[in-house]
């Protein structure tokens, strides 16, 4: 069971990692704005949508560790 767990946080680790840099990019694109004011804010529009995939699927992974290691399998 503990190896199973370990796997599932790598995991977690890596989905919650990618999004939240997605997001970080994102936000510095609409502050810093380099390709001009449209271009940057299409560009961090569509990487926050992007960054949000990853996110769940960290969520979702979170939800079945939180679960077994409830159950104790």
């Amino acid at each position: 069971m503990d190896e199973n767990l370990e796997v599932m946080n790598r995991a977690y680790r890596r989905f919650l990692g990618l999004g939240m840099g997605f997001l970080l990019l994102a936000f510095a694109l609409m502050i810093l704005q380099p390709f001009g004011r449209e271009v940057s804010l299409l560009l961090a529009v569509i990487l926050f949508v992007i960054g949000f995939i990853p996110l769940e699927f960290a969520r979702r992974i979170a939800r079945k560790m939180a679960m077994r290691a409830f159950r104790g399998q």
